[in-house]
């Protein structure tokens, strides 16, 4: 497991969009060396070798403006710790160019927000809980998703809403294998499945499922991580603060953006000592999960800061509380308007994909925002 220590790297400033319409040859960056814990004396040495301008706002770190091509530079100075020289080089590639993935198996990902459609085999989902427990209601509704313009459908058997009880193993089997092997068979777009657990995911992609959603990252289940490496397909790694019993009970940050980003470095680094590829691994900061409503917001507008990771990004905001909580404590049945226009953010600040309920109307509005986002269909 990677070690609780360490160096993180991250440009805070500007946000790609300030720019790229009017791209300079070699921008300046406002970055931050983060320390994590006690660094090693060769992690100690690495500090040294960057300009220090104090630690701002609660953050222990090396401050600097520089050019990419000077990041570059520094990235390849002798004797500078490599896991930081990497960071570096792929927080540039991912801050000022929009990167595509080949997530292997015919799936490729960027220069087109995909929208991934919600399908919730559950009777306590706090949006939709108990509309689709039947099979055919269930095929039904993903059929729908999938005219509407759904590049994906993910379908899960466990509520994790907050406050949600576990679910055993055989019933989120029973919930959702007859769909997942239905859907497989009469759907063209590709399903994922949204599990912690190893033995669900296993069967899931027998039975179809081309990517595990985990809001877990690897560390429910402590199998999950050699049954991914094995069964080889994306895997869909979500930040969550906590279980989701207890993750909206008063969750706290150091730094935010700077924690997520620590955090994904950690679970990439122990994904790739179970043997799963890099390749392979999508990042979701999750909305909702472990957040206040001024957390949902932040990464919201600051999801930018995540592309330093060189991983496609997901958001979920569809239907949550905290757009409930801005409208003034709007139901779920009324956050559509706000989900659109936390998915256009989203959109805007760098997501590869989003995951919503409404599926018609999301498609509609990311047309736009990709439009704007590259440039696209702006001719008379």
């Amino acid at each position: 497991m990677p070690s609780q220590s360490g160096l993180s790297f991250r440009i805070v400033h500007p946000a790609p969009g300030a720019y790229r319409s009017h791209v300079p040859s070699d921008p300046i960056l406002h970055c931050v060396v983060e320390v994590f814990g006690k660094p090693s004396s060769i992690l100690r040495r690495s500090l040294r070798m960057f300009p220090r301008d104090g630690g701002r706002g609660g953050i222990r770190g090396h401050h600097f403006s520089a050019s990419p091509r000077t990041l570059r530079a520094l990235a390849m100075l002798p004797g500078l710790d490599q896991d930081l020289s990497q960071q570096i080089i792929s927080g540039i590639e991912g801050h000022t160019r929009d990167l595509s993935w080949d997530l292997g198996g015919g799936l490729r990902w960027g220069r087109k927000t995909l929208v991934m459609g919600i399908l919730n085999i559950t009777p306590d989902s706090f949006s939709d809980g108990g509309r689709f427990l039947d099979t055919h209601a269930a095929v039904d509704q993903a059929l729908r998703m999938q005219e509407e313009g759904a590049d994906w459908i993910d379908v899960g058997g466990e509520s994790s809403r907050p406050g949600a009880a576990p679910v055993t193993l055989a019933e989120e089997k029973r919930r959702v294998l007859p769909v997942m092997k239905a859907c497989a068979k009469r759907l063209k777009v590709p399903l994922s499945v949204d599990t912690y657990k190893a033995e669900m995911a296993r069967a899931a992609v027998g039975e179809g499922a081309r990517m595990v959603n985990d809001i877990g990252a690897l560390d429910l289940d402590p199998k999950m991580g050699s049954t991914l490496a094995r069964l080889k397909v994306p895997v869909l790694m979500m930040h969550m603060k906590g279980r989701p019993r207890t993750m909206q009970v008063k969750p706290r940050y150091r730094d935010l953006m700077g924690d997520l980003l620590f955090f994904f470095r950690q679970r990439v680094g122990m994904a790739e000592q179970w043997g799963i590829s890099r390749d392979r691994l999508v990042l979701d900061p999750g909305f909702g999960f472990g957040k206040t409503p001024a957390h949902n917001l932040e990464l919201t507008d600051r999801l930018w800061e995540l592309k330093a990771l060189g991983r496609p990004l997901v958001l979920g905001p569809s239907r949550k509380s905290t757009l409930g909580h801005l409208l003034g404590g709007v139901p779920v049945e009324g956050r559509l308007e706000a989900t659109l226009a936390a998915v256009t953010v989203a959109v805007l600040r760098g997501a590869a994909c989003v995951r919503v309920h409404d599926v018609k109307e999301t498609v509609k509005a990311v047309k736009i925002a990709d439009a704007i986002r590259y440039g696209r269909g702006g001719e008379p």
